[in-house]
């Protein structure tokens, strides 16, 4: 009954996604499958990017669903992140038809409310999507019954060099939102201002901008470098990639600069200086960095004035975005006076080590004493764990006291261990992304980011491309498990099914089994499982208020349909009869049940 359930609710899910988001792959369906075809066969019909990684983003929506049906969080989340970042890599495609853009857009707004309504507590207190969920919310319902016409505005405080402070209506409805309905997660956000006030307000006034304006990534990220927007912006900042790249902020599969504290504070100085610059006013150059220059002109043309409370056609979020900033200065400013506490964290310091070349985490950890995790909070816009194979000398940060003679230690490995050994392979005639892609274990999206391949030409015969593997998505890590079990998969077989079965679950099988980045398992693998401590050893004897009974498998008999009639749990049945691991019971199978006395 259960597997049944599971089955159906797999097909409404995928149902649910192809008509409601337009599943664009039939057309395609001979270089999605391309395993199954011998190379030389292969037609090089050069498949669009866009439905390629289209795809990768609806699995990963309907697996994030799936795994939320068997409450494996981390799973979940695991399957947001890719799928969001397979999203950003579809906004950095050369070119995309007015469909394509459509039918993106459908999606995108789909799995965002989706994430907002339904898996808002993967956020936490300082999670990744925590800002732009509080700007949603805040654009969509709080500030409803407050109309910019009845509003009146009160300058505070006007000082020469400074932010202009302005108290109103709407204001006041923001800072009770914080203080009151999100004021956990707002303390955190203050709590985190004092990790980087330090570094970034020089940087700030080097450019000459307010120094009220450091609390603008408190508005923006609540100053979490790894923080992420449904509109594809990151970092402390939240910069688009286009954007950042115009202000220096370098993007590849290797590292994100826009989540760099240091980089992002001094290209958000000089955007905002820019912007400053352009509208001779800080109302206006904050809300070009909202939503960009071009709909505030347009705004300001249609309606006849510079003044930015007054800019009724600007987007609702935008309109938002100056009130929402004042209410987290006023906040800032005084904290004790809206109930919170003035309890800044310590300063991030660091020691900053120059490395000649390509280094895991693990080798880094190793020599400094240092963790992989710590390494990589104090290195943010390190996408992966290692160091860039790219760009030669590379900057790396670690806690103070840590980086003494650290250079010196790591190139002192041998030269045989030093450079991280990925996979490279040289495209034949013939064969696609999909096929590459297939043949390695990873995804499409993956060898597009890690190529920079922006357009479908892009391949071509005698390309070396650089195969990303999964231990530059998840941190290194030990498995001291002793309740391992070989699993070797059949064919049809998913995580999902393989997990039910052991008791575990899939995120704890891409952990053990260094699956991160790979979307497919295939018949005959062996995979490492940590199923649930079989329990039948604690039953040695009858537990006190329990009667055994043996139960003889009749024809057509399911688990759950055992377990129903005894009124036990399925996982106790199985936990009871060590059938970890096996799918089907048969026709005179003896299995022990442990019923409740009376039942």
């Amino acid at each position: 009954m259960e597997n049944m359930k599971y089955t159906s609710l797999l097909v409404l899910f995928i149902s649910f996604v192809i008509v409601n988001s337009g599943y664009a792959i039939n057309k395609d369906s001979t270089a999605l499958s391309v395993l199954n075809t011998p190379e030389e066969e292969i037609e090089n019909d050069r498949p669009e990017l866009f439905d390629l990684m289209f795809a990768e983003a609806k699995t990963f929506y309907v697996d994030a669903l799936i795994a939320a049906h068997f409450n494996d969080t981390a799973e979940v989340k695991y399957c947001f992140d890719r799928g969001f970042e397979i999203m950003a890599g579809i906004t950095e495609l050369d070119t995309l038809s007015i469909l394509q853009q459509d039918e993106f857009n459908r999606f995108y707004e789909k799995i965002t409310f989706d994430f907002l309504e339904k898996f808002s507590y993967l956020n936490g207190d300082s999670g990744t999507y925590g800002a732009a969920f509080i700007k949603q919310e805040l654009s969509e319902s709080i500030l409803d019954t407050v109309s910019l016409g009845s509003d009146t505005l009160l300058i505070v405080d006007d000082r020469p060099g400074h932010l202009p402070l302005i108290k109103s209506k709407r204001i006041d409805r923001i800072i009770e939102y914080f203080s009151k309905r999100e004021k956990k997660r707002f303390q955190v956000w203050l709590n985190n201002s004092g990790l980087y006030k330090e570094h970034m307000m020089p940087i700030l006034k080097e450019y000459g901008i307010p120094e009220e304006l450091f609390y603008l990534a408190l508005i923006e990220s609540g100053y979490n470098p790894l923080a992420y927007s449904y509109a594809h912006a990151a970092g402390p900042w939240q910069f688009i990639s286009s954007t950042g790249a115009i202000y220096g902020l370098k993007r590849n599969w290797w590292i994100d600069e826009r989540r760099d504290p240091i980089k992002s504070t001094r290209a958000a100085a000089k955007y905002l200086k820019k912007l400053y610059d352009e509208f001779d006013d800080w109302f206006l150059a904050l809300a070009a960095y909202n939503c960009g220059e071009a709909r505030v002109w347009r705004a300001i043309r249609r309606e006849g004035t510079r003044d930015y409370w007054k800019l009724r056609s600007l987007p609702k979020q935008t309109r938002n975005y100056v009130p929402t900033l004042m209410a987290g200065i006023t906040i800032a400013l005084d904290p004790e006076k809206y109930g919170f506490e003035n309890n800044p964290a310590d300063t991030w310091k660091w020691d900053e080590v120059i490395v000649d070349r390509s280094y895991e985490f693990e080798d880094i950890a190793r020599f400094s004493g240092v963790s992989a995790t710590v390494l990589k909070q104090y290195n943010p816009e390190l996408r992966r764990w290692i160091t860039p194979p790219e760009s030669g000398e590379y900057t790396l940060r670690v806690p103070v006291g840590k980086g003494d003679g650290l250079s010196k230690k790591l190139s002192d490995i041998p030269a045989a261990d030093k450079k991280p050994q990925w996979t490279t392979h040289t495209v034949r005639r013939g064969q696609t992304l999909s096929y590459i892609a297939r043949k390695y274990g990873t995804s499409i999206s993956a060898l597009i980011a890690a190529n920079n391949i922006r357009n479908k030409n892009q391949l071509r015969v005698g390309q070396v491309l650089k195969i990303p593997t999964s231990r530059y998505y998840a941190s290194p890590t030990i498995t001291t498990d002793k309740n391992l079990v070989t699993h070797k998969v059949k064919k049809g077989e998913t995580l999902s099914e393989i997990a039910e079965s052991y008791g575990t679950s899939i995120s704890k099988i891409r952990s053990i089994n260094n699956l991160y980045g790979k979307k497919f398992i295939y018949p005959g693998q062996k995979l490492k499982i940590s199923a649930q401590k079989h329990q039948s050893d604690k039953y040695s004897t009858t537990p006190s208020g329990k009667t055994k009974v043996i139960h003889v498998v009749k024809k057509g008999e399911t688990l759950s349909e055992i377990a129903d009639a005894y009124r036990v749990g399925m996982s106790n049945v199985r936990a009871w009869n060590n059938l970890y691991g096996k799918k089907f019971i048969y026709p005179g199978q003896k299995l022990v049940i442990y019923k409740s006395m009376g039942s």
